[in-house]
């Protein structure tokens, strides 16, 4: 187990029948402490640099006597804390769920941005490149480990006081801190209200999810708010999700009490994706907040590794399958292809969504959402097996779905080429589900 020692000062305790909770203060040193070992896990976003930390640092610099008073400052949380003599607590650091920063990332981030600044300044150093461009926590944590061993005595010689609480369960009342801990964590960045997907990743709703995807594919999903060197959404990846429950719904194999998945919806609404997803893990959820699924549904989200990459390669030879039909591709004009200066088109200058395919044309993923929706239709089921009715699928998406796209290119032609109307109609999906059926029963049968 890790621990933490930190010693409070002025600190009260209060005990209440789930949570105790401590509030007090801690100095520099104490805070520093917290640097080298406290996640923000337990924070369900992550801190960044903005306006908010630059006063912080602005307020440290200036009024460090003040800060106390200005700074709403830190809220902890661990599912293991013993109090000590003198106003000192040893608390677990080693939980994702209960154990780290619910409140106050951006005062920790500002805190250490100014001891590291401080320490520049005494050794009469020049800010590195890697510090001016710490942008985030994770940055952030990067240069801290460099030159954590010889900024000890900097902080010592700081001296200001920063508000802090920590909250653990009280005795015998272990087992409901873990969703105490999140609606307290909710509520203190109500001001910054939390999505859905945040939320959820937090009860750890995506393990599953996670577990399914190609792990490099993984690696650069942005499931935590402000990862911002991620490159794929959150929500594109649990919005695409839906499409093996939609074929374990159509045939029985979830919860009848779960509401009936609109294929519309993972163009419409993405966000409603993540709601509809969260509520369906819910339903397999037991009463200790563990995620029980049915072998089933693991085995359909396993589908995963493969759904985001014909995501992609439907997205690349979608102009191909409308120009068979006796269409323009390039002259519908939401489609763009880039160009140099000199007016010529680039080849290959887009990149697709997931595995960054080269692209020569760029248009909205609505004209080409009925298409991935729609491999529903494609998912066979036997027992809690869940796998593709044809054994090639990306043969067959690259060689034979350009003859089973006529009903979409209709539609899309009789919408007037509204990218928006052909994602909302319901004709595109169930047409474009009718000629896939009709395609699997050519090859199988």
């Amino acid at each position: 187990m890790n621990y933490v020692t930190i010693k409070t000062e002025h600190h009260t305790t209060f005990s209440f029948e789930d949570i105790n909770k401590v509030i007090g203060t801690l100095n520099p040193s104490n805070i520093a402490k917290l640097l080298d070992t406290i996640e923000l896990t337990a924070n369900p976003r992550k801190s960044k640099i903005n306006k908010i930390t630059n006063s912080i640092q602005e307020t440290l610099e200036l009024t460090p006597e003040y800060m106390v008073f200005k700074s709403k400052g830190l809220l902890l949380s661990t599912g293991d804390c013993q109090p000590l003599e003198r106003g000192r607590f040893k608390m677990r650091v080693e939980d994702d769920v209960t154990d780290g920063l619910l409140d106050g990332g951006h005062n920790m981030l500002a805190i250490g941005m100014f001891f590291l600044k401080k320490y520049f300044e005494k050794n009469d150093t020049k800010e590195p490149v890697e510090y001016r461009r710490i942008r985030r926590w994770d940055d952030f944590l990067e240069v801290w480990s460099k030159y954590r061993e010889d900024i000890g005595s900097v902080i010592e010689d700081l001296d200001f006081l920063v508000p802090v609480e920590l909250i653990y369960p009280a005795q015998g009342r272990e087992d409901i801190f873990s969703d105490k801990v999140f609606e307290i964590s909710d509520a203190r960045n109500n001001n910054h209200a939390l999505t859905s997907g945040t939320k959820a990743d937090h009860k750890g709703y995506f393990e599953a999810l996670k577990d399914a995807l190609d792990p490099i594919l993984n690696e650069e999903v942005e499931w935590k708010d402000n990862d911002i060197d991620k490159t794929v959404k959150r929500n594109d990846i649990v919005s695409l999700a839906l499409i093996p429950l939609i074929a374990l719904q159509r045939n029985n194999r979830l919860d009848k009490d779960i509401r009936k998945i609109n294929p519309t919806l993972i163009y419409n609404s993405k966000e409603k994706c993540v709601e509809t997803y969260s509520l369906l893990i819910e339903k397999y959820t037991n009463e200790d907040g563990e995620v029980e699924l049915p072998q089933v549904v693991v085995n359909a989200f396993k589908l995963m590794k493969d759904i985001p990459k014909f995501y992609d390669l439907i997205y690349k030879v979608f102009p191909d399958i409308y120009n068979s039909c006796q269409g323009s591709f390039g002259r519908i004009s939401s489609v763009s292809q880039k160009k140099d200066k000199s007016g010529k088109v680039i080849k290959g200058g887009y990149k697709t969504k997931f595995y960054n395919y080269k692209l020569d044309y760029k248009y909205p993923d609505a004209f080409m959402i009925p298409i991935i929706v729609s491999l529903n239709e494609l998912i066979k089921i036997d027992g809690d097996e869940v796998t593709w009715k044809i054994k090639n699928m990306e043969g067959f998406i690259e060689n034979n779905l350009k003859q089973h796209c006529g009903m979409l290119i209709s539609t899309i032609k009789d919408n007037h080429y509204d990218s928006q109307s052909v994602g909302k109609s319901s004709a595109a999906y169930k047409g474009m589900e009718m000629e896939l059926g009709l395609a699997e029963m050519k090859i199988n049968n």
